[in-house]
């Protein structure tokens, strides 16, 4: 049975507890006698705050800002690399060093005729068979502009890396189609000195074959010589340097046939160049 009201002990014993109470309360206010534990209380609270917030929050904090930044120095290396290679090719174009062009004045006449604001536009390698490469004699590189445009203007320009040209292009969608230089299918008009003739690709590695009538140019060709674009075809500018000559062959009393090693190869680098103009 429940009591109804408070019996005299439990009166005496929750007067005690006031009196008790108001002493303690007293003893804090004025002594500050309890001073002591409520800081150790309060340190010890903001100890275990900072302990638990060390082993569950901070952790996680951590992690999540290391993902941030790892991400964000990756894609800053990715623009550096990209600048880099870019300065690569540029420098290589303007440079009478690196024997693009034959001469200074076969670069200041490409830049004269062609009147524009860029030399190339930057490209990525997008898809490279190194087997067909390697064994078949269809060479073909795919590459992705970084400039959103049209990309259908590209069809027919010239393709490079910073190592010289390495084709030219033959298709143009999404994803854009490269032919060789050392395709079967590639052919260019090149010269060295007053010899010209149609350089076409051998369907081996960094090989092209040049046949010319030896009636017609009769200054003897050696190992080693050096042959550029004529500019004759319409595609590449005059000047750039293809190749140098590796063996020559008597084809028949009226016929000579020479294997050029190109300087450039289509797989040195991940970025290329499209020439804007001729």
């Amino acid at each position: 049975m429940s009591r109804v009201k408070p019996t005299s002990g439990t009166k005496f014993l929750y007067f005690l507890c006031i009196t008790i109470s108001g002493f303690l309360v007293y003893l804090d206010i004025k002594h500050k006698s309890f001073e002591g534990i409520k800081n150790y209380y309060q340190s010890f609270i903001i100890s275990s705050s900072y302990l638990l917030k060390s082993s569950t929050v901070d952790p996680v904090i951590f992690l999540y800002r290391l993902t941030k930044d790892k991400s964000e120095l990756i894609n800053e290396n990715k623009q550096l690399k990209l600048e880099i290679d870019k300065s690569y090719i540029s420098n290589f174009i303007i440079s009478r060093d690196s024997k693009f062009f034959v001469d200074d004045e076969s670069i200041k006449r490409f830049l004269a005729i062609n009147n524009i604001n860029e030399i190339f536009q930057l490209a990525k390698l997008e898809y490279f068979d190194t087997e067909m490469y390697m064994c078949c004699s269809k060479h073909r590189a795919f590459i992705k502009t970084y400039k959103t445009n049209n990309n259908n203007n590209y069809i027919g320009k010239p393709v490079l890396n910073y190592m010289g040209l390495i084709g030219q292009i033959i298709y143009s969608d999404s994803v854009i189609e490269v032919l060789l230089l050392s395709d079967t299918d590639h052919v260019m008009p090149v010269m060295s000195g007053s010899h010209f003739c149609n350089a076409k690709g051998s369907g081996k590695p960094g090989k092209i074959i040049c046949t010319y009538n030896n009636k017609l140019w009769q200054d003897k060709i050696s190992i080693g010589q050096e042959f550029f674009s004529s500019g004759m075809g319409g595609i590449y500018p005059r000047g750039i340097l293809i190749g140098k000559v590796v063996n020559i062959r008597e084809v028949d009393e009226s016929f000579t046939e020479l294997d050029i090693n190109l300087i450039s190869s289509p797989i040195a680098s991940n970025y290329v160049g499209v020439l804007e103009g001729i």
